[in-house]
């Protein structure tokens, strides 16, 4: 028996095995801060804290502190907009719980928009129960009728193998390329275009 040719076969189970993943994530709509961490088997893997100052994203990460701005054609949304429609489609979804709590300092006030709230997430839930059945949905929430507070944090249990994270993230990284390139070639049919324009009614 060849011993060598365990190494690829243990690879290749390694791969193709579903791995367990968490993401939590919260956020305070007050002062627009908030939190992310990502797990796997219960292993912290990523935690950052963001703060979110008019069009820029701060993010502080063991220490380390970056800042990007906000640009919804920019590389890292087309990005994570076509990674999450590659990934959606090949994941398990296992659980997935929503927490917020909410407090207008109006019991009226704070009752409507929480009947509104769960209102909507109950929608969100009976969509993701009918393709996700064996997935468990929770909504807790808060009601805190004399304080002001807007807080809410979401934890996403998800399985998913090795092989279809890497051939996900391959492909949203040739999507991302094709669609900036389409967005770059269409700006630049604009500005022709305007300049077209602007010529003709100066002559």
């Amino acid at each position: 028996m060849n011993y060598y040719l365990l190494i690829p076969a243990i690879i290749i189970l390694i791969m193709f095995l579903p791995v367990q993943f968490e993401v939590r994530a919260s956020l305070n709509f007050h002062n627009l801060s908030g939190a992310v961490g990502a797990f796997v088997f219960k292993k912290k893997i990523i935690h950052s804290l963001i703060w979110i100052k008019g069009k820029k994203i701060v993010t502080r990460s063991e220490g380390k502190t970056d800042t990007q701005e906000i640009e919804f054609n920019g590389k890292e949304i087309i990005f994570l907009e076509m990674f999450s429609s590659q990934i959606k489609k090949k994941t398990r979804l296992k659980k997935l719980a929503i927490y917020y709590n909410i407090g207008l300092k109006d019991a009226f006030l704070t009752c409507y928009l929480c009947g509104i709230i769960n209102f909507i997430i109950s929608i969100l839930f009976a969509r993701i129960k009918s393709e996700r059945p064996t997935a468990t949905l929770e909504n807790n929430d808060t009601v805190s009728y004399n304080l002001s507070i807007m807080q809410a944090s979401v934890v996403l249990k998800f399985s998913i193998s090795l092989f279809d994270v890497v051939y996900s993230l391959l492909c949203s990284v040739i999507l991302t390329r094709k669609k900036q390139k389409a967005i770059a070639k269409e700006k630049a049919f604009r500005e022709n275009k305007d300049l077209v324009g602007r010529k003709v009614k100066s002559a």
